[in-house]
């Protein structure tokens, strides 16, 4: 067999070009935001339990939220989040 498996050949020709997106600063403004904004001071034993899992993100995405400094996946999230609490709120979810 040579070197590189059928598999790896069909990856490489279904290949599509990137496309890079470019944020308005408002969106980026108001993504920040959403990072910043204190969900209020809890005692420890009171946070969220966490769940690690293996997520696929654009790396475009992760790099921008990398540039803005340590602690990038607390502010992903946030916003997340943040996100899905404003989604209970318009659906009437507690």
């Amino acid at each position: 067999m040579t070197g590189k498996s059928k598999k790896a050949k069909r990856r490489k020709a279904r290949a599509r070009p990137t496309k890079t997106i470019e944020l308005h600063a408002s969106v980026e403004d108001d993504l920040l935001s959403l990072a910043d904004v204190e969900t209020g001071a809890r005692p420890r034993w009171n946070r969220p339990r966490k769940l690690r899992i293996s997520l696929r993100v654009d790396t475009e995405v992760v790099d921008w939220f990398k540039s803005k400094g340590p602690g990038y996946q607390t502010r992903i999230n946030r916003i997340l989040r943040r996100v899905m609490m404003e989604g209970k709120k318009r659906a009437g979810e507690r």
